[in-house]
């Protein structure tokens, strides 16, 4: 027996890990026993203790002895959660030979770390190189990974690797194979299993709804909440997170309202993307003062709050209140904006009409705050000046910019040049246009509509020509095929 063993155990136990380790490097000249530094280990990773880990992993590394599976693996776990990959990978691929938990052990950390496409490599590599059969955690590993990267393709081989090896797919690898088929937007076979399992919890619950949710299927969403409450499985903030998304999208309001009730009778602890989801929600239902309630409810409002909040009124056409909202955020709130209030906020200023406050907040998004400006920015400063008929200030604003270029913002320039009557800068609009994209029908439309309101009809015949060069039908000419 190891001189020591309790005490250095119990000075693991209490978190003493300096102490700890100094008591193993006194006691022996050898390995000390694999409990005590598993035990030491699994402290070090639960404290994100990376100097006493490294400190520990010489010690072994000193004694000359090759870790045993358990050691190694730890190892693996320990670096990773303290956010030093490199040197869980060192561990792994110095390793002589290595067990399923040491794969499983790798590929783990490569999913929390973010890095979802090395775990879909080393999963294969295992397929290819190594004798051990793929247990459950394995495949709920690289599932997860095949979800984060949206990899449809090697998410249905592995689903494929999982049938053939004759496993019974349990309900927690069920539950990450609906998640997986749902984040790629397979939601049709996310249905099937969710359909073909017989026991269901509440995360496979969450993730069907989710997935329903996300890609827009709504009313399915709504039902399988319903379904859900019937069999008695109490819904949580996840739940509540993707039917307050799917009411808001689908207007479903009075749905919302009963799931918002549900969520405060069941004393479920809300969150800031909860509330700024229900703020949207009621505003676009047009229930201002609902939206205005969560949002005074919210003791640390941010950014996104504030925004919503934006939004709300623009849902309901009250442009002045959106701004007046934008400019409480910066006074009262004391919040830093970003680019999405600066696009909500040039919208705003585009639909009032506000041309001089829309260049100034521009600026200051650019000076102040030192916000590079996106294709959106662009879109609405463009609009914004458009609308105003400064057509030449738009036009220089838009062909300044050739990365924010796009049908949206140069179908605007267009718009604006045919409701004023600017035949010149529309014309320069839409040579820059269909060099951006010929196949796009409506800047000839609006091309062709802009002469021909100046009843310029040579130039109307010109375009009309350059659309056929394009191989662009009307809508006379595609009626005609579809009939034909």
């Amino acid at each position: 027996r190891w001189v020591g063993q309790n005490v250095a155990r119990s000075l693991c136990e209490q978190g003493r890990l300096e102490a700890a380790l100094s008591l193993l490097r006194r006691s022996s000249t050898h390995l000390p026993p694999g409990d005590i530094l598993c035990s030491l280990l699994q402290q070090c990773l639960v404290k994100k203790s990376l100097f006493i880990g490294r400190q520990a992993h010489a010690l072994i590394v000193s004694s000359g002895c090759e870790p045993n599976y358990v050691l190694k693996n730890i190892l693996i776990r320990m670096f990773s959660a303290c956010g030093s990959l490199a040197e869980a990978k060192q561990v792994f691929f110095s390793a002589p030979s290595l067990d399923v938990y040491s794969w499983e052990a790798l590929l783990s950390a490569y999913v929390n770390g973010g890095h979802p496409e090395l775990a879909i490599d080393l999963y294969l590599r295992f397929r290819s190189s190594s004798p051990i059969t793929a247990n459950d955690h394995i495949y709920v590993a690289v599932l997860k990974a095949c979800a984060d990267a949206t990899n449809f393709f090697q998410g249905m081989v592995i689903h494929n690797h999982v049938l053939h090896s004759n496993k019974l797919i349990s309900l927690h690898l069920g539950s990450v194979l609906v998640d997986m088929y749902a984040k790629c937007g397979c939601v049709g076979e996310a249905s099937t299993i969710f359909e073909g399992l017989s026991t269901r919890d509440l995360v496979l619950w969450n993730a069907m709804i989710a997935g329903y949710a996300q890609f827009g299927f709504h009313e399915e969403a709504l039902g399988l909440f319903t379904s859900m409450q019937t069999k008695g499985v109490v819904p949580d903030i996840v739940t509540f997170a993707s039917m307050f998304k799917a009411c808001s999208s689908t207007q479903a309001i009075e749905e919302g309202k009963r799931a918002h009730a549900l969520m405060l009778k069941t004393g479920c602890k809300s969150n800031l993307i909860i509330e700024n989801t229900l703020i949207d929600m009621y505003a676009r239902a047009g229930l201002l003062y609902e939206a205005k309630f969560v949002f005074q409810a919210i003791s640390g409002q941010d950014v996104v709050s504030w925004t919503a909040m934006m939004n709300a009124y623009g849902h309901l056409q009250n442009w002045p209140m959106a701004i007046l909202c934008f400019e409480e955020m910066r006074r009262k709130g004391g919040i830093r904006p970003d680019g999405a209030a600066f696009r909500c906020l040039f919208m705003a200023c585009s639909h009032a009409g506000l041309v001089s406050e829309g260049r100034l907040y521009f600026e200051m998004m650019k000076d102040q705050y030192n916000i590079v400006p996106t294709e959106d920015h662009i879109i609405c400063l463009t609009d914004l000046l458009a609308r105003a008929g400064h057509l030449s200030e738009a036009e220089k604003l838009l062909l300044s910019t050739p990365s924010s270029q796009s049908e949206t913002a140069l179908t605007a320039l267009l718009t604006a040049c045919k409701v004023h009557g600017d035949v010149e800068i529309g014309r320069r609009c839409f040579d820059q246009a269909v060099k951006f994209n010929p196949s796009f029908g409506s800047f000839y439309a609006l091309m062709s509509g802009i002469y021909a309101d100046a009843q310029k009809w040579e130039q109307v015949q010109e375009i009309e020509d350059l659309r056929k060069q394009a191989g662009l039908l009307t809508v006379q000419e595609r009626s005609r095929v579809v009939c034909a």
